[in-house]
């Protein structure tokens, strides 16, 4: 299973924060090996750069 293809089709439904996207995956796919936040923030700036997924905003945080 390709991470990216599973994260574009967690993201078929709408805008979603890594952290959103982490936990869906979680829920559905990593019953046995969850998937790491890095691993997602990696995947998703590949997606940007092929232009396969765009940023929709950016919110300000505490953190």
């Amino acid at each position: 299973m390709s991470i990216g293809n599973t994260l574009l089709g967690l993201l078929e439904s709408g805008p979603r924060h890594g952290y959103d996207l982490k936990r869906a995956f979680d829920e559905k796919f990593g019953h046995d090996r969850p998937l790491h936040y890095g691993q997602v923030y990696s995947t998703m700036s590949r997606l940007l750069k092929n232009g396969l997924v765009e940023v929709d905003g950016i919110e300000a945080g505490d953190g």
